[in-house]
């Protein structure tokens, strides 16, 4: 096995120590290269973090919290310099908890498809339940660009029913994903947006011109499963802005039918109480959309404080 680089921002969480000492415990640890995006977390996080650095890992620090997206960015920009011999890049977020398997698995699978597939350009572990491991999320999944909605694979049903299956999908969650870095030198990476449809931007970018994804449960990764009530209201702002952005790659009608989604999410919130915060930062994104504006989470809260003080 050559050098694998794994990239793993961090924002304020602390499951990142507990993942590297597992990984360094590992028979393949020596091909390991850490590197750890600190995205401006406060200053203690900071310094365990940067204790964290040796011989196999690499601590990029940002002074503010720049989202997920500038993070893979910088970390992968990173890896493709210093580690150019390296054919892939696992990209792994910070409350993602693999085990012995997941790297291995994903690292002996897209082997296989690459010699199968010389145009596969991604390849992600099937997501599985924190409450019950045996149960899949999902394994990839297909996106619809006009509707605005994935459609995971294998959602539901039972690792130990389904075994050993790859399969073709539209994008693979970056939450445990292996990035062959031909297809990045092809293509390009993820675009600054952030957090939220990058990855899936770049999943279907890189099926319209050709290449292929692909999601195995040859790899599994336990992931929280995300609930936009606990993440606030701010994450409104991005999961609308990025949708009108992803949209206009297709065209105005795209852009309607997202507008119509997200004005449909008001009326909701209205009448369930729910969130209704989130309507402001949905407000507010169909603004920035047409200035082209982005804007940082902090920039989205104090915006959103200042029009409805």
């Amino acid at each position: 096995m050559l050098p694998i680089p794994v990239i793993i921002p961090v924002y304020g969480r602390e499951d990142a120590f507990a993942t590297v000492a597992l990984l360094r415990a590992q028979p393949y640890a020596d091909k390991l290269r850490f590197v750890i995006v600190d995205n401006g977390n406060k200053i203690e996080l900071s310094a365990r973090l940067k204790a964290l650095e040796g011989a196999d890992c690499r601590v990029i620090s940002f002074p503010e919290n720049r989202g997920g997206s500038a993070a893979y960015i910088a970390g992968v920009e990173y890896a493709m310099r210093e580690f150019p011999e390296s054919p892939y890049v696992w990209l792994l977020d910070d409350d993602a908890k693999p085990d012995v398997r997941t790297l291995p698995g994903l690292v002996e699978t897209m082997d296989r498809l690459v010699r199968e597939d010389l145009k596969t350009a991604s390849l992600g572990s099937a997501v599985v339940s924190a409450a019950d491991p045996d149960r899949i999320v999902e394994c990839g999944a297909a996106f619809s660009p006009l509707l605005g909605h994935s459609f995971p694979k294998l959602r539901g049903k039972r690792i130990s029913a389904v075994g050993e299956r790859t399969v073709r999908v539209d994008y693979a969650a970056a939450c445990s994903l292996l990035v062959r870095t031909e297809a990045v030198k092809t293509l390009g990476f993820w675009e600054d947006v952030f957090i939220h449809f990058d990855d899936i931007e770049w999943g279907v970018r890189a099926t319209r011109a050709g290449w292929h994804n692909y999601a195995t449960t040859a790899s599994t990764v336990t992931h929280p499963e995300f609930d936009p009530k606990k993440a606030g209201a701010w994450v409104c702002y991005f999961d609308a802005r990025n949708q009108y952005w992803f949209a206009s790659k297709f065209g105005p009608l795209h852009v309607a039918v997202a507008w119509l989604k997200n004005k449909m999410k008001d009326v909701r919130a209205r009448l369930t109480g729910e969130l209704v915060d989130g309507n402001a930062c949905r407000a507010l994104a169909w603004r920035d959309y047409k200035a082209g504006l982005r804007r940082t989470r902090t920039e989205v809260i104090e915006k959103v404080k200042e029009v409805c003080r």
